[in-house]
């Protein structure tokens, strides 16, 4: 006998835009790429499909992991869909705009596909909008940060947190005391106890560090001036250091960012420093579905 699915259902982790939906987040979409051409940034948009190996080229196993791949009809060849629009930015900057003057000043707006949700972010599709500096100068965070944070003020955003992390920071003071890797998911877990266990006689280092006690660590003093900074821009915004917090940046290599706000569960975008054919960026994305939800847009 066979099984007839009702038309409406949807492969898990895929849902659709209807009606108002649709036409909020193109509104939103539209006021947010204005805002950031008038600050100099250039609308891209990458293509959805990409040669595989080239696309997730250097990429964390993560990201690698996520990625829908299939065999192309006329080449033979693998490829891939946009697990992350960023990466597609990426090939941009490597490719089509290698020859242009950096820094390059991009925005960008699509919809990332993957194979697998997470549990910060169940679904497999969901748009993406946001700015990415290639070939950028040090001094470009609070700058950046700031436009993601005035963003969620022009989309009546309330209630907004930023938190501030460091997310090479556990492993480069795992490797330097030579302690255990498991150390990492310690940290990031918050788990103290489990950090004593681990990190022995040097428990004390890291749990200072973790409850936010060790302001005189050299390593963290990008991330401290960082706030002092964005705690003057934006006085109405809860901004708070969680150095060792790796869940979500795969990929960062420096000073990093995640949004989030009480009207919403979840985050509402993430960025930060990183690396590409060696060159340093900096970039972040908002997730569309968490800005309608949050937003009275």
């Amino acid at each position: 006998m066979r099984i007839q699915k009702h038309p409406a259902l949807r492969p898990e982790g895929f849902t659709p835009l209807l009606h108002g939906a649709a036409a909020r987040d193109r509104a939103m979409v539209s006021s947010l790429l204005e805002s950031w051409a008038s600050a100099g940034f250039s609308h891209v948009a990458p293509i959805q499909v990409d040669e595989a190996q080239l696309l997730m080229e250097n990429q964390a196993a993560e990201a690698q992991n996520r990625a829908f791949r299939f065999m192309d009809p006329v080449t033979g060849s693998m490829l891939a869909l946009l697990p992350d629009v960023t990466l597609g930015i990426s090939r941009l900057a490597r490719g089509e705009l290698s020859d242009f003057p950096r820094p390059l000043k991009l925005s960008y707006e699509g919809q990332a596909i993957r194979s697998t949700g997470s549990a910060q972010r169940p679904a497999r599709q969901f748009g993406q909008v946001g700015l990415e500096v290639i070939g950028a100068k040090e001094d470009v965070a609070p700058d950046l940060i700031g436009l993601a944070l005035q963003a969620l003020a022009d989309l009546d955003i309330k209630d907004v947190h930023l938190t501030l992390v460091l997310p090479t920071l556990a492993m480069e003071m795992i490797n330097e005391h030579n302690l255990p890797v498991e150390l990492a998911m310690a940290l990031d877990r918050k788990d103290e106890g489990l950090v004593r266990s681990l990190a022995g006689k040097k428990s004390m280092l890291f749990l200072s560090i973790l409850r936010g006690e060790c302001s005189d660590e050299d390593r963290l003093s990008d991330l401290l001036s960082l706030q002092e900074d964005l705690t003057q821009r934006f006085p109405s915004v809860q901004i708070k250091c969680e150095p060792f917090e790796q869940k979500g940046f795969a990929y960062q290599t420096g000073p990093s960012f995640a949004l989030y706000s009480s009207n919403h569960h979840g985050d509402l975008g993430r960025g930060g420093w990183y690396r590409s054919s060696g060159e340093d960026c900096f970039g972040f994305t908002l997730y569309r579905d968490a800005l309608l939800s949050a937003s009275r847009y």
